[in-house]
């Protein structure tokens, strides 16, 4: 027997049938339209209703009658266009972000407190104290982080509202400082080009003198896979990934070192050592 729709999926069709038209690129509607429909349904009502909108922007596909009607070489998401508006937008096909199953994986010397193991609440709580504790941002951006706020929620202009999972700031040898919005994926969620934007947006708004870079944690098993996303020709791009298990400092071998050593990019006065001087 087919799979029956949810009341998720059946809100959205709902509301997605009501507004577009023949053609349209662009469908906008309220939240309140998501109400309204689970009223005029007869299904119960989510508790949180911007959970609905989550679930389609992060876990899951929209409706297969909503995918349908999507323009030759493009995909339907859900934007925020202000406070409690939405549009759904077709924007270009583009493969889906993941993280690479094929790169090395970076053994780090665990520091996280015990206790924060034992009492983290969910997958994503988890893997942001892991990111902070062993200083995962400053080795994958090569930077001295410092993170501001977790949650950070706000308002941007013509989007609505914007809740980041951990704000960094950070600077580099140079003197430049960086704005580093990191977003924490666990279980099945998915890294959505919404989020990047909203991310990259609410830099621009609120530290316009800081240099902004979007990233992305996500649990691979073990694993800590750590990627810096932008945003080109309306699709999300990896700027760069790496990976990283945290471990106890006796798991970590000479062959490792030796391997990590390999891929260093070493500055030129460390590639020989001194000779000394001879009359």
């Amino acid at each position: 027997m087919p799979r029956q729709p949810n009341r998720y999926e059946l809100i959205a069709e709902h509301v997605f049938d009501k507004y577009y038209t023949d053609g349209a690129e662009e469908v906008p509607f309220k939240a309140q339209d998501m109400i309204d429909a689970a009223e005029e349904l007869g299904v119960r009502r989510p508790d949180n209703m911007a959970d609905v909108r989550y679930y389609f922007r992060f876990r899951h596909p929209l409706p297969a009658s909503i995918i349908a009607r999507a323009p030759t070489g493009k995909h339907w998401i859900i934007r925020g266009t202000g406070r409690s508006s939405y549009m759904f937008v077709a924007v270009k096909d583009a493969p889906e972000i993941v993280p690479s199953e094929h790169l090395v994986v970076t053994k780090v010397p665990d520091a996280t407190p015990e206790i924060i193991r034992a009492h983290a609440l969910s997958d994503e709580q988890a893997l942001l104290a892991l990111v902070r504790y062993n200083r995962l941002i400053d080795i994958f951006l090569g930077v001295a982080a410092y993170s501001m706020q977790n949650h950070l929620r706000t308002t941007v202009p013509g989007i609505g509202q914007v809740e980041v999972d951990e704000v960094y700031l950070a600077v580099d040898r140079y003197g430049v400082q960086y704005i580093l919005p990191t977003q924490a994926k666990g279980g099945s969620d998915r890294i959505g080009i919404t989020q990047i934007e909203q991310d990259l947006a609410m830099c621009d708004i609120k530290f316009p003198g800081l240099a902004a870079r979007s990233i992305a944690a996500q649990f691979m098993g073990d694993i800590i896979a750590l990627l810096e996303l932008a945003v080109q020709d309306e699709r999300i791009v990896v700027v760069r990934e790496s990976h990283y298990r945290l471990v106890p400092h006796n798991e970590i071998t000479a062959a490792d070192l030796e391997l990590f050593k390999s891929q260093a990019i070493l500055p030129p006065y460390s590639a020989a050592p001194l000779q000394p001087e001879t009359d």
